[in-house]
């Protein structure tokens, strides 16, 4: 065991600095930590962690890292109202631009509504295709990774054993619909490391990260 967090502040310290007595000062706080009973709770917590993880059907922490969850936000059930808003707004705009253009004649009417409404819906695809496909939070039995973007890419990312708190934020509607904010800070940070929108079943995710979780 090389690294572990400080019983005071749970900053990350590391083990092999430790005196002949088996204790180390935490360089963040001062608190003393004796690194024999660390190790002697790591290989507990890692031993409870994989017949957690094993008894729902999941990898092991010990495997090889490997993906366990990949999800993407649901843009529609996240903001249903403006879904609805930007759903419709190419209808009407096609209307109009078809009674203006026809002439009052029922084929060229139909005509040229179908173009509006293709046009339209053009940049609400784009919009789609990079609020939904540009984001991922994938979860191994090693770590939590936030992703962003399709032609540049963001990342960030907390191990499993760092993880201090996870949040989730819905409102009724969100309930409703099964969507949610998660967001995810490490014992080495103080904001919020990780943090997605609009996640559908956020309550699920929780619970896989958990089972990775130190107890």
């Amino acid at each position: 065991m090389s690294k572990f967090p400080c019983d005071r502040c749970e900053r990350m310290i590391d083990g092999a600095d430790a005196g002949p007595d088996g204790k180390i000062e935490c360089p963040f706080c001062g608190d003393m930590n004796r690194v024999e009973a660390k190790q002697d709770q790591g290989e507990g917590v890692r031993a409870a962690r994989k017949d957690r993880a094993k008894e729902a059907g999941l990898p092991a922490e010990s495997e090889p890292e490997q993906r366990v969850l990949l999800v993407r936000p649901s843009i529609w059930r996240g903001s249903p109202w403006q879904s609805v808003g930007l759903l419709l707004t190419p209808l009407v705009v096609a209307g109009i631009t078809a009674a203006f253009a026809s002439g009052g004649r029922f084929r060229y009417a139909a005509l040229a509504f179908g173009i509006g409404a293709a046009v339209a819906w053009i940049p609400l695809f784009v919009w789609w295709l990079f609020s939904t496909m540009g984001v991922s939070m994938e979860i191994t039995n090693k770590r939590t990774i936030e992703r962003h973007g399709l032609l540049s890419r963001r990342s960030s990312e907390v191990m499993h054993d760092h993880v201090r708190n996870i949040t989730i934020d819905q409102s009724f509607v969100d309930r409703v619909l099964r969507v949610g904010e998660i967001g995810i800070s490490s014992a080495g940070q103080g904001g919020i490391e990780i943090h997605v929108r609009s996640l559908p079943h956020p309550k699920r995710i929780k619970g896989v990260i958990d089972l990775y979780r130190p107890l």
